[in-house]
C-alpha cells in the first residue's frame, strides 16, 4: 500500500513496545483485568495487504504516543458506561481468514466532553495534539478550536479539516463535532498508553463473531 494512504504504526515509545503482542503475552499483561468490561466492534477502515494491517481511517488514531477514539463509533461513545477503566477492542472485518482479527485494544484512561476540552487539556502532550489535528493531518481525529471554544459543539468554532482529510466532507466532520443521541454527547476517548495495544500483523482472532454494532464482553472472552 502506498505511503500516505494509511496511518503509520508507532516505531518508538510505549505504543511501539505494545505492538504485535502474541496471545500468551497479552494474556499475561491482562491477567488482573479478566473480569472487566470490553466493548468490541469492527473497524471498517482497516485493510489487509502483504501480511500487514493498514488503518486507512482516522478512528482509532494512534499518532503522538496515544490511542484515541474521537471520530468513529459516535453512538457507542454516548453510553454512560464508557468511562475510564473500560476497555475498547477494535477488530478487522472477516474478509481475510473468515474471522475477525484483533487490531487494537485500549483501556480508557481519560475522556473528554468535546474537541475543545481535549485541545486545551493540560494532561495531553503537545505532540499528541498537533499530530492528531485534522487541519494538519488527513487522518487526524481532533479538531483544533479557532479561539477559546465557547461553543464547543459548533463546527464554526473549529478549523476545517485539511482538503484530503478522510472526513473532509462537511456532513462527516460536522458529525464528529456536533453528534448527539437523545441529548447525550459522545465522549472523546484516550487510551492509557501502558494498556494500549496495536496489531500490524495477525496475532489474535476473535473466538466468536463480532457482527454489526458493538458487543459488550469481558476481557476473559477475548481468550
Amino acid at each position: 500500500m502506498n505511503d500516505g494512504a494509511f496511518q503509520p504504526m508507532p516505531r518508538q515509545g510505549v505504543l511501539a513496545g505494545n505492538l504485535n503482542l502474541e496471545r500468551d503475552g497479552l494474556f499475561k499483561r491482562l491477567a488482573s483485568f479478566m473480569g472487566e468490561d470490553v466493548y468490541c466492534y469492527v473497524v471498517d477502515t482497516v485493510e489487509y495487504e502483504n501480511g500487514r494491517h493498514y488503518q486507512t481511517g482516522s478512528g482509532p488514531n494512534f499518532q503522538g504516543g496515544l490511542v484515541t477514539l474521537a471520530s468513529c463509533k459516535h453512538y457507542m461513545r454516548t453510553f454512560s458506561a464508557i468511562l475510564p477503566g473500560v476497555w475498547i477492542a477494535g477488530f478487522t472485518n472477516t474478509k481475510v481468514m473468515g474471522r475477525n482479527r484483533l487490531f487494537y485494544l485500549m483501556r480508557v484512561g481519560e475522556t473528554f466532553t468535546s474537541h475543545t476540552e481535549y485541545w486545551f487539556s493540560q494532561s495531553i502532550p503537545e505532540e499528541a495534539k498537533v499530530s492528531k489535528a485534522a487541519d494538519h493531518d488527513r487522518f487526524g481525529d481532533i479538531y483544533r478550536p479557532r479561539e477559546s471554544g465557547d461553543l464547543p459543539y459548533s463546527p464554526l468554532s473549529y478549523f476545517e479539516p485539511c482538503k484530503n482529510h478522510v472526513h473532509c466532507e462537511l456532513e462527516d466532520w460536522e458529525k464528529d463535532v456536533n453528534y448527539s443521541q437523545d441529548g447525550r454527547r459522545p465522549k472523546l476517548l484516550v487510551g492509557d498508553p501502558e494498556y494500549s495495544f496495536l496489531w500490524e500483523r495477525i496475532r489474535i482472532t476473535s473466538p466468536r463473531g463480532i457482527g454489526r454494532g458493538q458487543r459488550n464482553w469481558k476481557i476473559a472472552d477475548l481468550f
